[in-house]
C-alpha cells in the first residue's frame, strides 16, 4: 500500500466507538440512520471486524457523537509528545 492510500484511511477503535455511542444515550439504529448507512456497518466497526474508515467517515461520526477531540476513536492514538501540542 502507497502512503497516499494510507493516508486515506482512520483507523477506529470500535470498543471506543461503542462506548461513547452508548454513553450518549444513541442506539446502532439511530447512529447509522443519522450517517446514512447500513446497522451493520457500525457493528463490523464496533466487534473489530472493520477498522478502516474514510477520514470523511470518521468526521462524520466525531461530529454525529459530538466528540471533539478527534483522538478518541482513533486506534493508534498519537500522545501528547508526537502532536507538539503545548500543555
Amino acid at each position: 500500500m502507497d502512503n497516499k492510500t494510507t493516508r486515506n484511511i482512520v483507523e477506529v477503535h470500535g470498543y471506543a466507538l461503542r462506548v461513547i455511542r452508548e454513553a450518549r444515550g444513541r442506539k446502532v439504529a439511530d447512529l447509522s440512520d443519522a450517517l446514512g448507512i447500513d446497522r451493520s456497518y457500525i457493528t463490523h466497526i464496533e466487534n473489530g471486524s472493520k477498522r478502516r474508515v474514510s477520514p470523511e467517515f470518521y468526521n462524520a461520526l466525531l461530529n454525529e457523537l459530538l466528540i471533539e477531540d478527534y483522538r478518541a476513536l482513533l486506534a493508534n492514538a498519537p500522545i501528547r509528545e508526537e502532536m507538539s501540542i503545548p500543555a
